[in-house]
């Protein structure tokens, strides 16, 4: 289940995450990126192709924690337990 990653939330080395638009909260695409590395001020996520299920390390983003929730909408992939 997709879940919207809120200002302060910090992730962790293996999320994986996708965008949201900032204007009406639809997805921008279904483009998912896992996460690589995390630093106390930003994290660096790579996008994953999802079909083959292999990652292109061309395309590394580093997202600042302080522009979630403000400037950039992201949500994080989480496992529902219990179901």
């Amino acid at each position: 289940m997709w879940k919207t990653l809120n200002h302060g939330e910090k992730v962790s080395i293996g999320d994986i995450l996708r965008y949201q638009s900032n204007s009406n909260r639809l997805l921008t695409n279904e483009e998912q990126y896992l996460v690589v590395r995390t630093d106390q001020h930003y994290f660096e996520i790579v996008h994953k192709i999802t079909n083959e299920n292999t990652i292109d390390p061309s395309r590394r983003k580093a997202v600042r924690y302080l522009d979630i929730g403000y400037n950039i909408l992201i949500e994080r992939w989480s496992e529902q337990q219990g179901s």
